[in-house]
């Protein structure tokens, strides 16, 4: 049954069957003289909110890292820091597995066994979740951090991942982050999008706890079928065990069903959060989507949203475009773009923290003649001590004004209002003028397509960068790089793993910085089993130039230099590309795609520095190493694309890059 359809069905038989039952929060109040009249009581304590937060993990987040200064520390502004942007609440981040997991790879903290009997701070250096999880906190100290993985190093379990061997690579991971990082990580996941296995989660616990873990909470499920979305919740109903180690259920893409849940979910009485929405997208339709989350309480008792991705930092011709709340992915240029959706986000989380409570009795959804689709909904939370509260109404699918009338109760503040509008494609986080009391009641007309905070508490702004946004530009051409100004253990400026891992370490030959390619065995890949390491660089759009990179192969293995690389999918064959490549023991082959084009034998260049070159001009495909030509053909099947450097399953070093 293919996936719509199965879609299509789970929806009916859910709708039917909780339709009845959904009325926790219900649909329309009460409505007088065409007035929809809401009494918020005080009293009507409902769940804890636990906040809105995104989701850096696929390499969404690659291209971040290499921004320049002031504009990095920019974006980090609107996406972390209080008061100012979007004010996320929850970073939940990938933890390294050396494999393609959406749009690249991302490392892992010990790639070898070797690494992980003997760690060092370098392993705990390798790229950019920990420094993104240390940029969040250091804007925001109270921002929830959590871990989960997609795949994880071939030595792991002799290739089971639900193994001891991967609960202590997790937990290492944590104890990492706290000690070279001084991150103390809140949550932690089992597995994105694989169907869990019970007794690794009892075990994950065990060894968690064992490690002095305790304080770290586990949050299962992270599945998005249809038929296994909630599977967790009915296997925590029948064990005792594991609704001991579950400390919050999650599933994926809950919006796919108005956020309505099952009934084993509501009876785990644990927490339930969407743990991975996809509201995709920078524009006012992803906002749009971003408002419509408001609903997921009212219909599911879903206190957290997590959306993939937090940004898109990686290249547009990559697998999943523009996934991001914000758009940053050329930092050569310095350009970022501030999107919609940071300004919709605010409008919850600059008005209430994790902590506060939903008030059910000003928590409603209302539907235009019964249908869901048609209508707004209101969303009241309030402060522990009950000195503030807010009130979010968003009317992104109403068809026509409406007017709401709210009576307070005597428990909460009859402070003035400050009240805050978006609407869609026109403004955004507008101040309007305050709404006052007048005997415990007030009223307001909204328009269709809009969001609105209504709120007791101050400080809230829609913040502005200090310094202008430059013009975007193009990838730099000719392009060249020697590694000599990157750390220890980070990745290549501009580089994009896609498989495996390249990180810039010491020469061998103690004459400077080269990329290493790391890892030397295939990863327990997540849904892409990529046939080798491979890293990009470069613009998609690059048509005739020449490659040039000095190589050296310690050992047995091979390198490939790679031009007019393109055609990126979710497959296991990553790209089309003009693919050079040399085995250690001087076997070299020129390919496009799987098609030989030439080969050949040159000497050994085993343990020693050389240097080739990949020409393209036109249909003619000329390859060297050294200076002798070893390959001149023809071939007019790829026209244009940017380069990647490859290897087998081997160690590889790579420096002097030259692109002109």
């Amino acid at each position: 049954m293919n996936r719509i359809k199965t879609i299509s069905m789970f929806f009916a038989v859910i709708s039917c069957i909780w339709m009845p039952l959904f009325g926790q929060n219900g649909y329309n109040a009460k409505i007088k003289n065409g007035v929809h009249e809401i009494q918020i009581d005080g009293k009507s304590v409902g769940k804890t909110f636990e906040g809105f937060g995104a989701l850096s993990a696929g390499a969404s987040s690659r291209l971040l890292y290499d921004y320049p200064e002031p504009y990095r520390s920019d974006i980090l502004d609107y996406l972390f820091k209080p008061n100012f942007g979007a004010n996320l609440h929850h970073l939940k981040v990938e933890i390294g597995g050396d494999i393609n997991s959406t749009d690249g790879s991302e490392p892992s903290h010990a790639i070898t066994q070797f690494e992980f009997n003997n760690p060092i701070p370098g392993y705990f250096n390798r790229g950019y979740e920990w420094w993104l999880m240390v940029e969040a906190k250091k804007r925001n100290p109270d921002i929830i951090l959590e871990g989960l993985q997609w795949g994880a190093p071939g030595w792991i379990g002799n290739g089971q991942f639900f193994s001891k061997d991967n609960a202590e690579l997790v937990a290492a991971w944590i104890k990492g982050m706290k000690r070279y990082h001084n991150l103390d990580i809140d949550y932690v996941g089992i597995c994105n999008e694989r169907i869990y296995d019970v007794p690794y989660i009892k075990l994950l616990r065990k060894v968690l706890d064992r490690n002095g873990l305790q304080d770290v909470k586990i949050d299962a499920g992270d599945l998005w079928e249809p038929e296994n979305k909630w599977k967790i919740a009915d296997d925590i109903i029948g064990d005792e065990e594991l609704r001991d180690a579950v400390d919050v259920i999650n599933a994926h893409t809950t919006e796919l069903f108005n956020h309505f849940v099952t009934a084993n979910t509501r009876l785990a009485n644990k927490p339930i959060w969407n743990g991975e929405a996809h509201p995709y997208g920078g524009d006012w339709y992803a906002a749009s989507n971003w408002a419509r989350y408001n609903r997921a309480y009212n219909h599911g008792g879903i206190t957290k949203i997590i959306a993939w991705s937090l940004i898109t930092s990686y290249h547009d011709f990559l697998w999943v475009p523009n996934s991001g709340i914000m758009k940053a992915n050329t930092p050569w240029s310095g350009c970022y773009e501030v999107q919609p959706p940071i300004w919709v986000i605010a409008h919850t989380n600059q008005f209430a923290r994790p902590g506060w409570k939903y008030l059910k009795s000003g928590c409603k959804s209302f539907s235009m003649e019964g249908n869901i689709n048609e209508g707004f909904s209101v969303s009241t939370l309030k402060s522990p001590d009950n000195s503030n509260y807010t009130i979010i109404i968003e009317t992104m699918d109403a068809k026509l004004p409406q007017t709401l009338s709210f009576i307070i109760s005597d428990e909460l503040s009859k402070k003035d209002l400050s009240l805050w509008r978006s609407v869609f494609n026109q403004e955004e986080f507008v101040r309007l003028e305050d709404i006052a009391f007048k005997d415990g009641l007030f009223s307001i007309s909204v328009v269709p397509n809009a969001i609105y905070s209504i709120t007791t508490t101050t400080g809230q702004k829609k913040g502005i960068a200090s310094t202008i946004i430059p013009k975007p530009e193009n990838f730099p051409f000719p392009y060249s790089d020697g590694f000599e100004k990157n750390e220890l253990h980070s990745p290549g400026t501009f580089f994009s793993d896609q498989h495996g891992t390249f990180e810039v370490v010491e020469r061998p030959d103690k004459h400077g910085n080269c990329l290493n390619q790391v890892a030397i065995k295939q990863g327990i890949c997540w849904r892409r089993d990529y046939q080798f390491p491979q890293t990009i660089i470069g613009d998609i759009n690059w048509k005739d130039y020449q490659i040039s990179v000095d190589f050296m192969l310690p050992d047995s293995g091979s390198v490939q230099i790679c031009g007019r690389t393109n055609k990126f999918s979710g497959n296991s064959q990553p790209f089309t590309a003009y693919i050079f490549e040399i085995q250690y023991d001087g076997a070299w082959s020129v390919k496009v795609g799987n098609k030989i084009l030439a080969s050949g034998k040159y000497k050994s260049i085993q343990g020693k520095w050389h240097s080739a070159f990949l020409i393209m001009i036109g249909e003619d495909i000329t390859a060297k190493i050294d200076i002798k030509i070893l390959a001149n053909v023809k071939d007019s099947s790829i026209k244009n694309g940017c380069i990647a450097l490859g290897t087998g399953w081997n160690p590889a070093y790579f420096d002097n890059l030259e692109i002109k």
